[in-house]
């Protein structure tokens, strides 16, 4: 039809280009600065992003899903590949607090579907893979039974709960930041030193306490707020050494001094267990009680760590026995 109306002679020649332009865009081809682009359907263009991956490095991030998920490589896939330039390491490897000097590393964010949730990656061009630290690996069933053994076995130690009374509620896996984190310290440097593993939360009676437990089990960490064995009773011989630095602080008879309350306790470091009123958040863990007595009219509050060599009692209560 176009020949016919050239021969014809009916048909400007700007009229001829302007067909022959649109034939051209609909037959799928872009013309832009003298430069022929064939156009790729949207769908078409993300497969192409995504085979811009090395396959040995997607074959690598998949197993690493594969062992953290406990899923079947076969059963993931990734969803999402975008070719990155990370400024500096820190940023490579999501740490929080990251300065501003840039020393690039070339690599791409991957993003890997595993059942419901979504896995962020950055991986860089010479094979480095660092997963998003905040992932919530696991469900509660999955936790290594030797691992939720020691837990419990910890809990009843401290509860005196008997064992087969106690259940996991919930667990998690987790990648902590760094030990500081993982040991429950409330002001924590932004250093990224990542420590696998659990947080794992047991049913208590009518209270829930949360452990932090690493890959392997070696550490099982109680949060230090947990009030464990309110009530529970004292070991005899730390109650009579309480009891002694009592009768000789006020010279009463022990008949006129009775314990009133006893609390298991992890106290965060000594400063802490020492009745520190300004401490650093340091981690350095005391096990022991925090004992009150009625001396009197008055209760006296005592420290003592779990084999009653440290007995420490309330400065305050001190101060106004020296007056």
């Amino acid at each position: 039809m176009l020949s016919q109306m050239k021969n014809n002679g009916n048909l400007s020649k700007s009229i001829v280009c302007t067909l022959a332009l649109t034939g051209l865009l609909i037959g799928g081809i872009h013309i832009s600065n003298n430069n022929t682009v064939l156009a790729i359907p949207r769908t078409q263009q993300t497969q192409i992003a995504q085979n811009t991956l090395p396959r040995n490095i997607s074959e690598a991030v998949l197993r690493d899903a594969s062992v953290r998920s406990r899923v079947q490589v076969s059963d993931l896939k990734i969803s999402q590949v975008t070719q990155t330039t990370f400024s500096n390491r820190c940023i490579f490897e999501f740490k929080k607090g990251c300065t501003k000097e840039y020393k690039p590393i070339q690599g791409w964010v991957v993003v890997v579907k595993v059942k419901e949730q979504s896995w962020t990656y950055h991986v860089s061009q010479a094979s480095q893979i660092v997963i998003e630290p905040n992932i919530n690996f696991f469900n509660a069933s999955q936790l290594p039974r030797n691992i939720a053994s020691k837990v419990l076995n910890d809990v009843a130690n401290r509860s005196g709960v008997k064992r087969n009374a106690l259940r996991i509620s919930s667990s998690t896996s987790k990648i902590f930041s760094n030990s500081c984190v993982f040991n429950f310290g409330e002001v924590c440097a932004e250093i990224y030193q990542p420590v696998e593993g659990w947080v794992v939360v047991v049913k208590v009676k009518e209270q829930s306490w949360i452990y932090h437990v690493n890959k392997s089990g070696s550490q099982v960490v109680i949060d230090p707020k947990i009030k464990a064995n309110e009530g529970y009773k004292l070991p005899e011989k730390i109650a009579e050494k309480v009891l002694n630095d009592a009768y000789q602080r006020s010279r009463l008879q022990t008949t006129g001094i009775t314990i009133t309350r006893t609390v298991q306790k992890t106290f965060s470091n000594s400063c802490v267990f020492n009745f520190g009123e300004i401490c650093t958040q340091q981690y350095d863990p005391i096990e022991g009680w925090e004992v009150v007595l009625k001396v009197n009219n008055q209760f006296w509050t005592y420290h003592v760590d779990r084999t009653g060599s440290r007995i420490v009692l309330d400065p305050k209560v001190a101060a106004t026995l020296r007056r």
